[in-house]
């Protein structure tokens, strides 16, 4: 057999008697496409019985030329997760990672927060995008859709692909929440507590009504279509360069200065991880760390201790 066609039997697995995520399929196909390419380097329709040691380690080394240590380890995952099906299925006699010893020391990087004061730039933008425009007498729709998915990006610390999943059945304003569908199709309920964010809502609901059907997408592009998750990234970037904001921001920003926040806020990690729907607690535990550097900061520059200093000197 050869190896590109195990791999599309690997995929439909994946997706059909797995019942893999949207997001988890693209990831596996993209990682065993780049395998696959470098294969076929090495020889051309290369079989999946030919996949031994030699092909791993040389696959590998291509890896660490181009690649950090958090990605490597994702694609290697992948590889594994690949052979250990086609083990299973008797298309390979034994795994080729079987007997490998791989060590990678994955990098301890601390989550990319925005800042207070980039946040309410970012706010403000977007408001006064929508009050612009209604003055000018142009079409406020999609200023009042970007409102609504900001607000709610911030309020609920929520994936952007869960937000861009989310189905007008999930909102469920008169209770005040929201139905997600995190990774591992794990649902959860979000409370909705904010008045700023509840109000964007209800105005985009107005003013999308015609087009907002129970079972499907809940945001709509200017098209009527699901929002995809670029999209939002584009929405996100273009309120930054409104708001004269240069770091780049992504979606995934919003989450963890939701997490980081809260905690600052005195808020028991637990009920942070349940926010935010991880699997394990060890994950959400990440933002203590960003939560030490954050108190760090404040300590270093503006104790009070820095006051009576200053008293001291001038005796």
């Amino acid at each position: 057999m050869k190896l590109i066609t195990s791999i599309d039997i690997f995929i439909q697995h994946c997706e059909y008697e797995r019942g893999l995520a949207e997001y988890s399929l693209k990831a596996y196909k993209l990682d065993l496409k780049q395998f696959c390419i470098h294969c076929y380097k090495i020889k051309k329709d290369i079989s999946i019985k030919e996949i031994d040691r030699s092909v791993i380690r040389s696959y590998l080394k291509y890896l660490y030329s181009l690649y950090k240590p958090k990605s490597i380890k994702r694609k290697i995952a992948s590889l594994k997760s690949f052979l250990s099906f086609n083990e299973q299925e008797d298309y390979i006699e034994v795994n080729p990672f079987n007997k490998l010893r791989l060590k990678l020391e994955k990098e301890k990087l601390l989550p990319r927060v925005i800042s207070r004061e980039d946040l309410e730039l970012i706010l403000k933008a977007v408001y006064n995008n929508y009050r612009l425009k209604l003055e000018s007498h142009k079409s406020i729709s999609e200023s009042i859709r970007d409102i609504a998915i900001l607000e709610l990006l911030f309020s609920s610390g929520m994936r952007v692909s869960e937000l861009c999943s989310l189905k007008f059945e999930d909102v469920d304003l008169p209770s005040g929440q929201v139905k997600v569908s995190g990774k591992g199709k794990r649902e959860r309920v979000i409370p909705i507590c904010g008045k700023e964010v509840l109000n964007s809502l209800r105005l985009y609901i107005k003013e999308y009504s015609p087009w907002l059907e129970r079972d499907k997408s809940f945001f709509l592009n200017r098209d009527k279509h699901g929002m995809s998750t670029q999209s939002v990234r584009l929405l996100i970037k273009k309120y930054c360069y409104l708001a004269g904001i240069t770091t780049n921001i992504t979606p995934h920003m919003f989450r963890h200065t939701v997490a980081t926040l809260l905690l600052e806020n005195g808020v028991d990690i637990r009920n942070i991880q349940c926010l935010l729907g991880h699997s394990s607690l060890s994950v959400t535990e990440i933002y203590t760390h960003v939560s030490q550097s954050s108190q760090r900061e404040i300590l270093k520059n503006k104790h009070p201790r820095k006051e009576f200093l200053k008293g001291v000197n001038r005796r």
